[in-house]
């Protein structure tokens, strides 16, 4: 919970006119936090199993959310 609450605060700091520099670190810690829901659910579904994991609508909801993560950071590329 700490970790997303960290995350929401990290995206309410953009803003329009930031310097590439504070746009980019805040790309980092964005690829951070996306590295650490990948590895929770990768974590997650190999201790429950596949059809234990997606059972709760609440680790389907997280399975969506890094998934479309993972596909954000594939067209926007890996660097702010």
């Amino acid at each position: 919970m700490i970790c997303v609450m960290c995350n929401i605060l990290s995206m309410a700091l953009s803003y329009d006119t930031s310097p590439s520099s504070y746009d980019s670190v805040l790309s980092g810690i964005s690829l951070g936090f996306t590295c650490i829901f990948t590895l929770e659910s990768a974590i997650k579904i190999i201790s429950y199993g596949a059809r234990g994991y997606f059972y709760k609508t609440s680790n389907k909801f997280d399975f969506l959310l890094v998934i479309v993560s993972l596909i954000d950071l594939t067209f926007n590329g890996f660097s702010g």
